[in-house]
């Protein structure tokens, strides 16, 4: 798992005996919201994070490729859950397939092997982002 600087910029306490949290952190040029269990941050903290999703849509192949025609690299946060995003980046690599979304980059596993994809534009939407420490 990549570790990823960061500074934690906000927790909203779930349950805080489970130690479930929604936390909003700072990374490049952007904030974002994740789900953290357990959560051991402190609000103001610089931090090493790493990054996991849940995948929420099932969409075709197809479309994943063909959707981002304007070749965005962002995560856009859904209106009515802050911590799951429409994804919009670039394929940087294959086993694993790694996208790059700007100010992070999601491994989306064996999608595929074929390295011709490298370099294409993709759109995916995640139903949760989640953040661990590294």
């Amino acid at each position: 798992m990549e570790r990823i600087p960061v500074i934690i910029k906000r927790i909203d306490w779930l349950d805080q005996e489970t130690r479930e949290a929604d936390v909003c952190f700072e990374v490049g040029k952007g904030s974002y919201w994740a789900f953290c269990h357990p959560c051991d941050f402190a609000e103001g903290e610089a931090a090493c994070v790493g990054i996991d999703f849940v995948y929420i849509e099932d969409i075709t192949f197809e479309t994943m490729f063909s959707y981002n025609r304007d070749e965005e690299q962002k995560l856009v946060p859904m209106v009515n859950d802050r911590t799951s995003y429409c994804c919009y980046g670039k394929v940087i690599g294959v086993n694993p397939v790694v996208v790059d979304c700007g100010d992070l980059r999601l491994d989306l596993g064996a999608l595929t092997h074929d390295d011709r994809v490298v370099g294409s534009y993709v759109y995916f939407v995640i139903s949760r982002l989640d953040v661990v420490a590294v």
